[in-house]
């Protein structure tokens, strides 16, 4: 079993999905003291979902009072934190946006990533664009190598520890934090949250087992009633079944053959009851849309997180899944 699971590992891993010992960034530190509840002042502000943020402002920023203030919450592991080097990053994405902040440091900041980058700066860079009268913001809660339980509504340390995240303190503790202080400073119209995360999930049974309800919980109070939910998923329903069959007993065969062909939930190889999970949240989930970004460009060397231009693209369709949305509900 565990050579037939380590087999199926590194196939999904070509797949484009990031797997668990193939490479695992290593989990960022919880600031001092932080358990369930964060504190008050300047430590609420750097905890370990905050901290990647606070290294992508460009110092404080005014928002106008022209427009709509467009605000999409960000969250997820490694890949939303982003590996990509900002020394990769080329103008537009290296400059002081008029319209464009991220939350960084307990305010509003410019958005200039100077060290490492995600998805979110291409994102708003196309979304400024096509709302050229509204300003974009961001908030983003991302930790690398952290399981869904860590970001989960009713966090507990021993459940966040199945993904050994117990130290970094309640990621949701983070969101409902920002977003109330958003709201006390600003205008915005909270107009999307976007979920990049998984790779920890496929590491036992149980997690994938019940990642699509921890899911569904998540999303369905983010802090903001009624948000629009966008998931970049590594495989579609079919390409999962090809890279899955092959390599299934007989028992788990007689399971994925059903009359609707649809994707197992449970009893499948660990990463890919997550990525099924997934895919049936976008199929299920009245707000959820699953996003399909096929195989984007990899940092290599051991290294199978995405690089500075596949962080480029998945921001760029995750930004035009987010206008399809728009414009199919005018």
């Amino acid at each position: 079993m565990f050579m037939r699971s380590l087999k199926l590992f590194r196939i999904l891993a070509m797949a484009g999905a990031i797997v668990p010992g193939i490479f695992v960034e290593a989990a960022q530190p919880a600031a001092t003291g932080q358990r369930g509840q964060q504190g008050s002042g300047i430590a609420k502000w750097n905890t370990a979902g905050l901290q990647q943020a606070n290294s992508m402002g460009g110092g404080e920023a005014a928002i106008s009072k022209d427009g709509k203030f467009r605000v999409f919450v960000l969250m997820g592991q490694s890949n939303m934190t982003g590996a990509a080097r900002a020394s990769k990053l080329t103008p537009p994405y290296t400059e002081k946006h008029n319209r464009i902040r991220i939350r960084a440091n307990g305010r509003w900041e410019y958005f200039v990533p100077t060290v490492r980058f995600g998805p979110g700066i291409a994102m708003a860079h196309q979304l400024a664009e096509t709302w050229p009268d509204d300003t974009i913001g961001i908030i983003k809660v991302a930790s690398g190598g952290t399981g869904i339980r860590g970001f989960e509504k009713n966090w507990s340390s021993e459940r966040a520890d199945l993904t050994f995240d117990g130290e970094k303190g309640s990621l949701y503790m983070d969101l409902l934090n920002a977003v109330a202080e958003v709201k006390r400073v600003s205008n915005p119209e909270f107009s999307g949250f976007v979920w990049k995360q998984g790779a920890d999930d496929g590491t036992k049974k149980v997690l994938g087992e019940e990642y699509y309800a921890t899911f569904k919980q998540l999303v369905s109070d983010p802090g903001v009633p009624d948000l629009p939910v966008f998931m970049p998923s590594c495989m579609n329903d079919e390409k999962l079944r090809d890279v899955i069959l092959p390599h299934l007993c007989d028992e788990e065969l007689r399971k994925i053959r059903n009359p609707t062909r649809q994707p197992p939930v449970k009893d499948v190889d660990l990463l890919a009851a997550v990525i099924a999970a997934q895919n049936r949240a976008g199929r299920e989930l009245h707000n959820v849309t699953t996003i399909y970004s096929g195989d984007l460009p990899r940092i290599g060397g051991g290294n199978n997180h995405i690089n500075a231009e596949g962080q480029i693209m998945l921001g760029k369709i995750t930004a035009t899944a987010v206008e399809e949305y728009y414009k199919s509900n005018e």
